[in-house]
Parts: C-alpha cells; sequence; structure tokens
C-alpha cells in the first residue's frame, strides 16, 4: 500500500443535500472514478477539512461512514487510506466469530419477541421513552446527523429489550449487543436508503403503542428482513 498523500478538490454542495452524505458522495465518487486509487493515504482531518471546505465534525461524520462502507480504511497513527478494490464492501468486524446472516437470523427470533412483549407489557413512562427516541432519530436523519442516526437506531433496539419486561432476554441480549448493534450499522452502505430504516422504526413504536403484540412483533421481522435485504441477505 503506498503512502502517497493525495489532495483532494473542494466540494460543491448539492441544494438540500446534507454536509456529511456530500462528502461521502463526493468521496465516494472519486474512489469509483479513479480521482483516489487504492493505497492514497488521505491528508490529516484538518487540511482535509479545509480542502473541502466542510467543518471538521461533518468530515468525522462522513469518514466513519465511508470506513462503514469498506471504502477507507483507517490506520491509528498512520491516517486514512483508501481500501483496496477487493476488499471493498461494508465492513464486517467479527468473521472470526459468525456471519452477518448469523446476526439477522438470531435477531428475527430475539428482537421479534421482544416487541411482541413489550408491546403487551408498556406502561405510559416508556411509552414517552419510545417516542423521544424515534422523534430524535426522525430529527437527525433530517438535520443530516448521520452518527445521530445510528446511536439511536442503537438506542432504539437496546429500548425494545429494556421494555419488554423479560430480565432473561434481557439478559441474552447483552453479551452480544456489540454484534446487533454492528450489523444495525451494515445497511448504512446505503446513504439513499437511510429513511426507510427511520420510518421502520416509527412502524414498529406505532404497533406498540397501539398495545398490539402480534403487529409490533410483525412490524420488528419486518424491519430486520428489510435491513438484512438491504445488505444483500435474503431471511
Amino acid at each position: 500500500m503506498s503512502d502517497n498523500q493525495v489532495s483532494v478538490p473542494e466540494l460543491e454542495f448539492a441544494d438540500r443535500t446534507p454536509i456529511p452524505r456530500s462528502i461521502v458522495e463526493h468521496i465516494q465518487r472519486l474512489i469509483l472514478k479513479g480521482g483516489l486509487k487504492a493505497g492514497d493515504r488521505l491528508p490529516s482531518q484538518r487540511e482535509l477539512a479545509e480542502q473541502m471546505g466542510v467543518s471538521r465534525p461533518s468530515l468525522r461524520e462522513a469518514l466513519t461512514v465511508l470506513e462503514t462502507m469498506g471504502l477507507v480504511t483507517v490506520r491509528a497513527g498512520s491516517g486514512v487510506f483508501v481500501a483496496k478494490p477487493d476488499s471493498r464492501g461494508p465492513l464486517w468486524r467479527y468473521s472470526d466469530r459468525c456471519t452477518p446472516a448469523d446476526v439477522y437470523e438470531a435477531r428475527l427470533g430475539l428482537e421479534g419477541y421482544a416487541a411482541r412483549l413489550a408491546a403487551a407489557r408498556i406502561d405510559q413512562s416508556a411509552e414517552l421513552r419510545l417516542t423521544s427516541c424515534t422523534r430524535a432519530m426522525r430529527h437527525a436523519f433530517e438535520t443530516g446527523d448521520i452518527i445521530g442516526v445510528a446511536a439511536k437506531d442503537a438506542e432504539f433496539h437496546d429500548l425494545i429489550f429494556e421494555l419488554c419486561g423479560n430480565p432473561i432476554l434481557a439478559a441474552m441480549y447483552r453479551p452480544v449487543r456489540e454484534i446487533l448493534v454492528e450489523s444495525q450499522r451494515l445497511p448504512m452502505a446505503h446513504l439513499d436508503r437511510l429513511s426507510e430504516t427511520v420510518r421502520e422504526h416509527e412502524v414498529i413504536q406505532a404497533g406498540i403503542l397501539n398495545r398490539n403484540p402480534e403487529e409490533a412483533e410483525a412490524a420488528m421481522q419486518d424491519h430486520i428482513r428489510k435491513a438484512a435485504s438491504r445488505y444483500g441477505i435474503a431471511l
């Protein structure tokens, strides 16, 4: 891998497109069209932000998404590099333990039933917490806060296990939470479909707030199947 540092052209903003997403799409185009080549080292975050005319927080969000997409790799102490073509694709950090398909299959049963129980047992204070989380995720999406969307995505699923009222089910979730959360990030490679995730959470919430266990379970399982599909896995 070459350590040659490259420069990145200033970004031209599209109307109403969130800045982090614009950065992701800009760098993605440069990589796919050969403007940035495998092994190229990107400038430091300060330099890159100045070259592109963007803020460092927006750039950090974009680099996190690009790493998740497998388009760049971050090497501690060395910097950010364009990934090799044969290694590109959403990054899966647990290949030594399980496949993404394994995780989605487990989530289908575990989270579907947790949503079912939550719908049967939710109280008013829990309703407010769930609604607040879903609204915050919608707001993050509409303001282009990609990292905020990911954080609220994880919080939503944490809440479902907390609100299901079954300590054994919650205890089963805790040891594998990190892997499940990682599976939630995989579909972020398709930024144009993030709105689907937000909407699916709202449908799950509706089933729970309606206190309809069957509706909540079906909505959660539909969400997980669609999330897997966005990553190319059929359940």
